[in-house]
């Protein structure tokens, strides 16, 4: 499986088909604000150097927007099942890709991002999107309210 070879695969199609904006969050969605550093890229460069350079010139060639944060929100929230607890998230890439000296930073950097959007919001985010429970903890929202009601969490 290709690891940072998605980012620029995308980054190009998108680019070539007139996309400009979603070329850029292929580029940007792995690197949350303020982490521009390619090096934090915790799985195999799968590119070459050049390539690797372009990455890291053009991530500190540009100011994060809203929408590149949000994305990069959304990316830490999703799983193929759907969205989870950002921490299940992080553990999981982690696991899979291992880790590095940027991680607890780019982990803090997700952490601020939600953080900054539960802010905007006026709510957490959790609350707005589908499945959190069911793809974080693998049983159904009806049934967690039940538990906690049981224990006296909840009032009915």
């Amino acid at each position: 499986m290709p690891d940072v070879r998605h980012l620029l695969d995308g980054f190009a199609f998108m680019r070539d088909e007139g996309f400009e904006a979603c070329a850029r969050i292929c580029l940007t969605h792995s690197f949350p604000a303020p982490i521009k550093d390619v090096a934090a890229f915790a799985s195999p460069w799968d590119c070459l150097p050049e390539e690797r350079e372009f990455v890291q010139a053009y991530l500190h060639g540009i100011t994060y927007s809203a929408y590149d944060r949000l994305i990069q929100l959304c990316d830490a929230l999703a799983q193929p099942t759907g969205f989870c607890l950002i921490e299940k998230r992080l553990i999981e890439v982690a696991l899979r890709y291992g880790v590095n000296a940027f991680t607890l930073a780019k982990w803090r950097a997700f952490l601020g991002l939600r953080r900054e959007f539960d802010e905007a919001a006026g709510t957490s985010i959790y609350r707005l999107l589908p499945g959190v429970v069911e793809n974080t903890f693998g049983f159904p929202l009806d049934r967690s309210a039940d538990v906690i009601r049981e224990a006296g969490d909840l009032r009915p």
